[in-house]
């Protein structure tokens, strides 16, 4: 066995002396020849072959140096368009004598019968340009493709359309990474400085995610309760308006915690808002959607604070109104739930609709609301007198509205009373009619 081991080394050692003799040969082959370049060998795709050393050198500058003139590094990136940097931006030229120095290096001895058949063979050599540029240039141009490359990501959005929650999945955005695309641009100067150079590779283009994903919607599934109202007065338009997008899309979290996300107060969403705005009854008729909506979604009456108007209003039901205003009267809630619910409100035309949506454990298997009049009062009437009109007739001016007593029911179990006062109807009388008092008697209106 030593004996075998010897001869190995024996044998490795004049090998390795062979090896040597042979490259040392062909360099003295290659400076004996007047430094002339053997045929079939090209720097890039210039054919240098048969020219001389110094001739070659200045062919491969020239060359290269018209190319950098007019071309550009072409990179290709995520939505497939090409962008261009010129090489005269950035500096770029090729050393034509280290291109050359290619010819005659040896990395390993896989690398001699390269040597062997460049020098003895008809096989093509082809020798990449060994390119210098400015790197600093580089990444300022990769600095300012970064802004024209960047894309924003958009978040995942959840909207309610015709009593169903729909979603909108994110799309996730792009952005240069200037210091790998560098680095893969760098790589392929080295090797084909012409050819287009795919971003995607090597990761030089970076994901950019959305800051709110459909995973932040996955607890939202169902419409847990809704109603609609009909605006009655034009005037209140853009208030209703500006409440519906100011309450629109608030989420809240499960089980009110300490930092106060799982609750709702209209007035102060409405303050954030609009610091300065008059809340007027168009912020009250969103109020009293929501309101209603929420007792629709089965949302406990204990979680609500609500106060209902002191008159009837004509675009609910009594009982179903929420007034709101800057002092004591708001509308507020606080989430039950083991999972979120979220507010939604749009505007059609002259309907507005609020719905709460939520998890779908949490949708009651029925919610049917009714309102129960057990009380009403007449209006009190105030005459006033026309001289115009004839001895007997009179005319109404305002009917007003009767005071009423009214109790809201759940799925048949009392969750509210609330009592409305009458309001004074106005009638019109000639003078010296007499006007019936209130137990049916006439007497005259005081002049």
């Amino acid at each position: 066995m030593k004996k075998t081991g010897n001869k190995l080394l024996i044998f490795s050692l004049i090998l390795a002396q062979s090896l040597l003799a042979m490259v040392v040969g062909i360099a003295v082959l290659f400076d004996a020849s007047g430094r002339e370049i053997p045929v079939n060998v090209y720097a890039g795709g210039l054919d240098i072959g048969t020219k001389g050393y110094e001739e070659a050198v200045e062919a491969i500058e020239a060359h290269y140096g018209a190319k950098f003139g007019t071309q550009h590094i072409l990179l290709k990136a995520d939505d497939n368009q090409v962008y261009e940097i010129p090489f005269s931006s950035i500096e770029a030229v090729v050393d034509g004598e280290a291109t050359l120095k290619q010819l005659m290096s040896i990395e390993g001895v896989e690398d001699i019968p390269r040597l062997i058949s460049t020098y003895f063979g008809n096989q093509t050599t082809v020798l990449p340009p060994v390119i210098k540029f400015n790197d600093s240039k580089l990444r300022m141009k990769l600095i300012e493709l970064s802004e024209i490359i960047y894309k924003s990501p958009s978040d995942a959005g959840i909207y309610y359309k015709d009593g169903l929650v729909e979603k909108v999945p994110d799309t996730p955005g792009v952005s240069l990474n200037v210091n790998k695309a560098s680095e893969l641009i760098r790589r392929q100067l080295s090797s084909d400085p012409f050819a287009e150079i795919d971003l995607r590779a090597r990761n030089a283009l970076d994901t950019v995610y959305a800051d709110i994903t459909m995973k932040d919607f996955d607890g939202i599934q169902v419409v847990l309760g809704e109603y609609s109202t009909s605006i009655k007065d034009p005037a209140l338009e853009d208030s209703i308006e500006n409440a519906v997008e100011w309450i629109n899309g608030i989420t809240l979290s499960p089980k009110a915690n300490a930092a106060g996300d799982g609750e709702f107060s209209f007035v102060e969403t409405i303050r954030s808002n609009a610091p300065d705005v008059f809340i007027d009854e168009g912020f009250c008729q969103v109020a009293s959607t929501m309101y209603a909506a929420l007792l629709n979604a089965g949302m406990p009456v204990e979680n609500i604070t609500r106060l209902p108007h002191n008159l009837t209003v004509d675009y609910i039901e009594p009982g179903l109104d929420a007034m709101v205003a800057d002092d004591a009267y708001d509308l507020r809630f606080k989430n039950p739930f083991k999972n979120t619910v979220a507010i939604y409100a749009v505007k059609q035309g002259s309907v507005v609709t609020v719905a709460i949506a939520g998890n779908r454990d949490d949708k009651l298997e029925k919610s049917v609301i009714r309102t129960q009049t057990v009380q009403k009062s007449a209006p009190p009437v105030y005459y006033v007198e026309n001289r115009d009109l004839a001895p007997g007739e009179k005319v109404v001016l305002d009917p007003g509205r009767e005071g009423i007593t009214v109790r809201v029911y759940r799925n048949n179990e009392l969750i509210s009373t609330d009592t409305y006062e009458a309001e004074s109807s106005i009638v019109q009388i000639a003078p010296e009619t007499a006007a019936p008092d209130e137990d049916g008697d006439t007497e005259k209106p005081g002049k």
